[in-house]
């Protein structure tokens, strides 16, 4: 016994192999899913706005001191106004980025905003945080004008408004991409009403129906005719054929397989109400279990859809 086993048993190699390729196809039947798009745009709109927010932060983080400068004057950390000035563009750019996600969830819902309150409060606030960071750089307290500073305090404060305005628009066309990817639903076919059972019609007797005579017409007188009179016509009843009643279908044995019973009952269900025989892809169309998986509950059922009865 043990030599037959280790000439039944495949090479390493074979193994190795037959273990390579069964990887592949589940993968390769992964890939064919519509859902790792979804999964791929999600992680599109994460990264992205990730990134966003890190570089919104680093410039909220220069114009704060530039407000912060502008609204202090020569107050020192003494006075409270000192740090309450702190709080100022922080509560503009909040207020800022709390509109244009309101606006990207109309955007993506293709809803239309139509609304010039809208636009004059993002203008507004634009218009507040670039004020407060040019001034301080055009007329300083100390020394003179700087190019530099000058063009950093009215550079950054637009890219801030336009870095808030790009993040709605990234997340809304993120989501009406993830929305328009449509996914393959397994056909789940109703439980079938009851047919009412066929009106099975009395077999037909052994003994023949008696012959039905039809008289003939009455008799006129003619002159002879060299042609013979045919005699009467006798018509039977055709003979009634039983009707026979169809076999109940057989069970379909899926013990073993690792299948959930209530996917059992829809692979059930699906050979019931297929009129020809089911393929691994119907099955896997229907349950979305792998390929091998599919394969092997077709060798169960060739028996079956082969002779119309279980071996």
């Amino acid at each position: 016994m043990k030599r037959d086993d280790k000439q039944a048993r495949q090479p390493r190699q074979v193994r190795r192999l037959s273990k390579r390729l069964d990887v592949a196809r589940q993968l390769h039947d992964l890939e064919q899913d519509a859902a790792l798009d979804i999964v791929d745009i999600e992680r599109l709109r994460v990264s992205v706005t990730r990134s966003l927010w890190i570089f919104l932060a680093v410039g909220s983080v220069f114009t704060t001191t530039g407000v912060q400068d502008f609204l202090a004057g020569h107050l020192t950390p003494a006075d409270p106004v000192w740090w309450g000035c702190w709080g100022v563009e922080p509560c503009l750019v909040g207020v800022l980025i709390t509109v244009l996600r309101w606006e990207a969830a109309m955007i993506a819902r293709e809803i239309e905003i139509g609304s010039k309150a809208v636009d004059w409060l993002k203008r507004f606030l634009l218009t507040c945080t670039l004020v407060m960071n040019v001034v301080p750089a055009l007329w300083p307290r100390e020394g003179g004008i700087s190019a530099g500073m000058l063009a950093a305090h009215i550079m950054v404060p637009v890219l801030v408004f336009f870095l808030a305005e790009v993040m709605p628009i990234v997340q809304a066309r993120c989501t009406q991409a993830r929305r328009a990817v449509t996914l393959t639903k397994p056909q789940t076919s109703e439980p079938a009403s009851p047919a009412p059972a066929p009106a099975v019609e009395p077999p037909a007797s052994s003994v023949e129906a008696p012959a039905v005579v039809v008289p003939p017409p009455p008799a006129v007188p003619v002159e002879p005719s060299p042609t013979p009179v045919m005699p009467p016509t006798v018509a039977t009843l055709p003979p009634v054929a039983p009707v026979e009643t169809p076999a109940p279908a057989p069970a379909v044995e899926l013990d073993g397989l690792g299948i959930p019973v209530a996917m059992q009952a829809q692979i059930r269900q699906l050979v019931a109400d297929s009129p020809d025989p089911v393929t691994a892809a119907d099955i896997q169309r229907a349950t979305r279990l792998p390929l091998t998986i599919a394969a092997r509950v077709v060798d169960r059922l060739t028996p079956v859809g082969a002779n119309g009865y279980a071996h």
